[in-house]
C-alpha cells in the first residue's frame, strides 16, 4: 500500500496559534510531537517508510523534512505543490507521481491529512484493514468517526445500506450543518463524520480523475504536469470526484477522530478540570467553567469567573471569545488580511530552513531578534543594502564570512556586518548556534535582501 499524506493548508482557523507561515499541522498542542509527525507515526504502521509520500507546498518542505529528521526517517518522501490548490489537485499530483514510478494499477492507495487528530490507532488500523477489503471490489472507502457531539463545522456522511464486513454505501454527504441539524445528526444513528480519509485502488482513482475532472490530464509527463499545475482547478476532493462518483464505501469507526479545525475542537480534546476549563501554559484561573485558556507567550493569563470563553494568548496576539462563535476566526483573519495585518500570516517567531529567529523589539529605525541556528545549519551568502547588523554570540560557535574574510565566533564574542556586503554565517559546532542580531538602518523590511548563493 502506497500513502499520500496531504500537508498544506492555511492557518487561519485556529490564528493565533497557527499562520500561514506554521499552520496547525506543525504545532503541538496534544502530545510532544506535532500532528504531522504523529500522522507519519500511523502511517509507518500500515507500509514502509518508502512507501508514504507527503504532498506539501514549497513553503512547508523544509518543515517537514525537519520533522522527518527529528523522528529519524530518511526515506519518506516530499511531492512539492508548485503553489497552493485545493484535495483534488493534491491528490492529483500524488497519483502522477506514484504514475511515474510505475507503482501497479491494483495498489491500494491511502490518503491521509496531516493535521488531524486520532487518539486511538489500533482502532484506526483495525478500519484500515476493513477498508482495504471493499477496495479491493472497487470501492472508494471513506471513513466516518461517530459524533460525539453535535458539531456544526465537520461535514456529515449519511449512512445508505449496509455492506459486509461492516461497511455502509455512502447515500449523501453532508456540509456543515446549521446547529438544529447537527443536534439531530449526532443522535440519529444515520449520520457520522467526515474524516477526510480516503482509500483506493490507484486504477479506479485514476479512472475517476480522468471521467470527472478530464481538466486535471494525468496522462501527461510527470514534468508537463507539473508546469501545468497553476491552471488546474481550485477543487476538494470530495466536490469534483467523491459526490459525482458510484459506489462508495464508509466504514464507521469510533477511533478519537477530530480535524481540530476549530477552538471547540481543541477545548473537546484536552484534559478538563473540575470546572471543565482547559489550561494550557502560563494560566491562572479564579472561578469560572467550560473555558479554554491557551498561553504561549511570556505573558500570564489570569481569569476570573468566565464561562464557555476561548482566551488565547501569543507572543504577538491575543484572542477573546465565546466558544460558541469559533467558526468566525477566519474571517477575523481574512478581515486583518485585508488591513495588510503582518500578525495575520506570521507571528513574531518565525522557522526558518536554517532555524528560528524571534523579533524581540522593534523602533523607527531599528530592530532586535534572537536567532537559533541548528547544527550543521547556517545563513546563506547575501546582503542589505540599507541596514547595519550587530551580532552577539550567546551559545554556541558560528563561522562568518564578512566580505572576503573569515573567522569563527564564540560565546560572548560579537561582529559588525556594514551595509551592501555580503555575509554568512554556518554553525560548526555540535550544540545549537544563539545569536541576537541588532539592525539599524532607514529600511527594514523583509525584501531588503539580496541572495548570493
Amino acid at each position: 500500500m502506497k500513502i499520500l499524506i496531504l500537508c498544506g493548508g492555511s492557518g487561519t482557523r485556529l490564528w493565533p496559534l497557527s499562520r500561514e507561515d506554521f499552520p496547525k499541522q506543525f504545532i503541538r498542542l496534544f502530545s510532544e510531537r506535532s500532528l504531522f509527525q504523529e500522522t507519519v507515526l500511523r502511517a509507518l504502521k500500515t507500509a514502509g517508510e518508502e512507501d508514504i509520500f507527503v504532498v506539501t507546498a514549497r513553503r512547508y518542505e523544509w518543515l517537514v523534512r525537519d520533522e522527518l529528521s527529528e523522528l529519524g526517517l530518511s526515506r519518506v518522501r516530499t511531492v512539492t505543490e508548485p503553489l497552493p490548490r485545493n484535495t483534488a489537485p493534491a491528490i492529483a499530483l500524488g497519483l502522477k507521481r506514484l504514475l511515474s514510478l510505475e507503482v501497479p494499477p491494483t495498489e491500494d492507495v491511502l490518503v491521509l491529512p496531516s493535521d488531524h487528530l486520532i487518539k486511538d490507532s489500533s482502532a484506526f488500523l483495525r478500519a484500515v484493514e476493513k477498508g482495504l477489503r471493499a477496495a479491493a471490489e472497487g470501492y472508494v472507502v471513506l471513513f466516518g468517526e461517530e459524533p460525539a457531539y453535535p458539531e456544526t463545522g465537520y461535514g456529515y456522511i449519511r449512512l445508505g445500506k449496509e455492506l459486509p464486513g461492516d461497511l455502509f454505501e455512502v447515500e449523501e454527504f453532508v456540509e456543515k450543518p446549521d446547529r438544529e441539524r447537527a443536534e439531530a445528526y449526532s443522535t440519529d444513528g444515520r449520520h457520522l463524520w467526515n474524516c477526510g480519509i480516503f482509500l483506493f485502488r490507484m486504477e479506479r482513482a485514476v479512472a475517476d480523475f480522468r471521467r470527472l475532472l478530464p481538466e486535471i490530464d494525468l496522462g501527461r509527463s510527470y514534468d508537463e504536469f507539473v508546469e501545468g499545475f497553476s491552471e488546474y482547478p481550485d477543487l476538494s476532493f470530495d466536490h469534483a470526484i467523491l459526490e459525482k462518483t458510484g459506489r462508495r464505501a464508509v466504514v464507521p469507526v469510533r477511533m478519537g477522530w477530530s480535524d481540530v479545525g476549530s477552538f471547540r475542537a481543541v477545548y473537546e480534546n484536552l484534559p478538563k478540570d473540575g470546572r471543565s476549563n482547559v489550561t494550557f501554559g502560563d494560566v491562572e484561573v479564579l472561578g469560572g467553567r467550560d473555558n479554554l485558556f491557551i498561553s504561549q507567550g511570556r505573558s500570564l493569563i489570569a481569569a476570573i469567573e468566565l464561562e464557555n470563553k476561548v482566551v488565547v494568548s501569543t507572543e504577538d496576539a491575543v484572542l477573546v471569545l465565546d466558544k460558541e462563535e469559533v467558526q468566525k476566526v477566519k474571517d477575523l483573519v481574512n478581515l486583518l488580511k485585508e488591513r495588510g495585518e503582518r500578525r495575520a500570516v506570521r507571528g513574531r517567531t518565525l522557522h526558518t530552513p536554517y532555524g528560528i529567529h524571534t523579533d524581540l523589539e522593534e523602533g523607527e529605525r531599528y530592530r532586535v531578534r534572537k536567532l537559533t541556528v541548528r547544527t550543521g545549519k547556517g545563513i546563506p551568502l547575501r546582503l542589505h543594502h540599507h541596514r547595519t547588523q550587530h551580532w552577539i554570540v550567546l551559545r554556541g560557535t558560528a563561522k562568518v564570512r564578512i566580505g572576503n574574510e573569515e573567522r569563527f565566533f564564540h560565546e560572548n564574542e560579537s561582529f559588525f556586518v556594514p551595509k551592501s556586503v555580503p555575509y554568512s554565517i554556518e554553525n560548526v559546532g555540535r550544540i545549537p548556534l544563539e545569536m541576537l542580531e541588532v539592525q539599524s538602518g532607514e529600511y527594514l523590511m523583509e525584501d531588503d535582501l539580496v541572495e548570493m548563493e
